[in-house]
């Protein structure tokens, strides 16, 4: 393994929201983003709907609440944004040996250490996470809005609100899948909501917005997703993909690859997650991808 592999790995292996003095914008070289997403972590404060076992933030018992300070977002990612532009990122010391497509910005994309949609901030980061869009895309090419969600609020009015703007160019939604039953969905999302609730979020948005639904598959201490539970798991996909069979851009499997608070959650070899992908592929029209 070469020096710009290591490097690719080990930033592929750990996502720190620290970046620079900033409170809210930070970059990551991501797998399944193919290159730089630069995130919006709305939620330092880890306030969150779920509380996965993977997760490496943490729940939100014992942080107090943090305001959005929606002027502070818009400055920070401007600021990135700019510091990109002049080709200084690029050479810093944190990623100098990152191989430099892998260097190259994707998108922008809520993500951090909660649940972004829980947020009441949220439609108006999204319009001015669009208008800085039109204004730094002719310098920098195109590059897309995403969002990372657990589907728990994707209903919501607000949210909707929202959304309008983050997809008005082609934008993404990124949404969780992690179970194919309520047990499992306990254990690994340990969440006070239900499986049938996302589900039921998950259809209905499908007919709205095109997705992109990721499954974490990972040994949970000591315990790994069963014949039944991924047979089950399929049936949702297909539920969720019949809605509306053209809005199912693909399905990302991908395993445990950075430190989890949860001690005893470990990746689970690529030979299952490509298991799972024939599965998926056999009984569904659909493309998945492994990670």
């Amino acid at each position: 393994m070469n020096e710009q592999e290591k490097a690719l790995i080990a930033a592929w292996s750990s996502h720190p929201r620290e970046w620079e003095n900033n409170t809210w914008v930070y970059p990551v070289i991501s797998r399944r983003a193919g290159g730089l997403s630069l995130g919006v972590n709305l939620n330092p404060d880890h306030h969150c709907s779920f509380s996965c076992a993977y997760c490496q933030s943490g729940p939100q018992e014992g942080h107090k609440r943090i305001p959005v300070d929606i002027d502070a977002v818009e400055r920070e990612l401007r600021a990135f944004l700019a510091y990109y532009a002049s080709g200084e990122f690029a050479k810093c010391d944190a990623y100098k040996n990152v191989p430099e497509q892998n260097k190259l910005l994707k998108d922008i994309c809520l993500s951090g250490d909660g649940e972004s949609t829980i947020v009441k901030e949220f439609p108006e980061v999204c319009r001015r996470m669009r208008e800085i869009q039109k204004e730094f895309a002719p310098k920098l090419g195109d590059f897309k809005l995403r969002l990372i969600t657990n589907a728990s609020h994707i209903e919501a009015e607000s949210v909707q609100q929202g959304l309008a703007q983050l997809l008005e160019s082609n934008g993404e939604i990124w949404a969780k899948l992690d179970a194919g039953t309520e047990e499992w969905f306990k254990k690994v999302n340990r969440s006070p909501l239900h499986l049938a609730k996302i589900l039921d979020n998950l259809t209905k948005a499908i007919n709205l917005y095109p997705l992109c639904i990721q499954t974490m598959l990972c040994d949970l201490q000591g315990e790994i997703p069963s014949e039944q539970e991924i047979e089950r798991y399929i049936e949702n996909l297909a539920a969720i993909h019949s809605a509306n069979p053209d809005h199912l851009v693909e399905v990302q499997l991908y395993t445990v690859i950075r430190d989890t608070l949860l001690k005893g959650v470990e990746p689970l070899p690529k030979e299952f997650l490509e298991s799972v992908k024939t599965k998926i592929t056999d009984a569904l029209p659909v493309k998945v991808r492994c990670f």
